[in-house]
This record gives structure tokens, sequence and C-alpha cells, in this order.
């Protein structure tokens, strides 16, 4: 049997199928607690561990502005400034000592993105939706979302360095050596750090 899905899993199966989705994907606060199993499409299935699914009630997440120094991700440091933050979180999963194993995103998150150097500016809107597995240990493992959200890259990864603002179905898995890969890519990837060049 196979495990019960946290809610972008099933947002993911209904994009890549094309159906619509169920209230309970589309509408977080009528989640039940005990979604149905379900099977999820090709690369997608193996990539999250989505056993012990017992969501926890939805709370405001604001990470603030911040800047990326200067080759970690681009060339130039890059800062990113919060216009809309409407962003929650939850946790999904916990392991049995009560740490974290999924915490899940959802809400309006629209960023001005900037390359400190020029000053030259772009705005995009990141409001997809989106989950990350950790390990015991507390490091990352994956992150995965349906529609825009941002995710970086450094020159010591498997995938070409930058910052990326990703829409589609994209799923980044990080080696226990802590190097990110883009284990899945359906749909468009923007390099901002090219568009500010």
């Amino acid at each position: 049997m196979r495990s019960r899905l946290i809610t972008v899993a099933t947002a993911i199966v209904c994009t890549v199928l094309g159906a619509t989705a169920p209230a309970s994907a589309r509408d977080a606060t009528s989640t039940p607690r005990s979604a149905p199993a379900a099977d999820l499409p090709g690369p997608i299935e193996g990539q999250f561990d989505l056993s012990g699914f017992d969501p926890e009630p939805w709370r405001p997440f604001r990470p603030g502005d911040i800047t990326l120094p200067g080759g970690v991700y681009c060339p130039f440091d890059l800062h990113l400034h919060l216009v809309e933050d409407e962003e929650m979180t939850r946790v999904d999963s916990r392991y049995p000592d009560g740490s974290v194993h999924i915490n899940e995103y959802k809400g309006k998150l629209v960023v001005d993105f900037t390359n400190t150097d020029s000053g030259v500016t772009v705005r995009r809107d990141l409001s997809g939706r989106g989950a990350e597995e950790l390990r015991p240990d507390g490091t990352r493992k994956t992150l995965g979302g349906v529609g825009p959200f941002g995710v970086g890259f450094k020159n010591t990864d498997a995938y070409p360095a930058g910052y990326y603002v990703v829409d589609g179905i994209h799923v980044t898995t990080w080696d226990t050596a802590g190097r990110r890969h883009m284990a899945v890519a359906i749909g468009s990837q923007e390099n901002i750090c090219r568009t500010l060049a």
C-alpha cells in the first residue's frame, strides 16, 4: 500500500495528469488528516518519503529580505526584497523524536531581485506550492513544488550555478555531501543571474 499523500503531492499528481485538484488540495484548511493513498507519477514517486502524514495547523512564514553574496549563486551580490509576502507553512510529518520530517509551504510571494552592482531589478511571482523533506539530522533532503518558486544552485552542485525561478513541476535533491541535484524539471527555469547580468 502506498504512503499517504501530502497536499503538494496531490497537486503534483493532478498537474501531471491534467486533472482538477480535489477540494482538499485546493483548500488546505479542509485537508483531511488521512488523505487517500494514490500513485505518484513517474520520477516524482521516489523523491519524497510520504509516511507519517499528520498535518499540523498552518502558521505564517516570514523569512524577510536577504542578500546572497556574489560567487555563491551569481557573480554579483543578489538582493531579494519581498514585495508581497503572505506565505504560510505547516509541518506535515515528524520523526519519532519530534523533529520535523516534512514541511509544506503555500501563499502569495512576490520578490524583487536586484543585482547590487548594477542596480538592475526584476520582479517575479514565486507563489507556487511546495514541500521540503529533512533528514533526521535536520539537513535538507528534498525540495519540490508546483508553480513558480525559487531555488539556488552553487558552482559545486550537479546543475549549472544560478538562482532560478522555476515554474511547472520541479524537485531538487541534496545528497549526503550537500550537493544539489535537479531530479525533476518539467516546465521553465529562469536563471535570474543571467537575467540581471
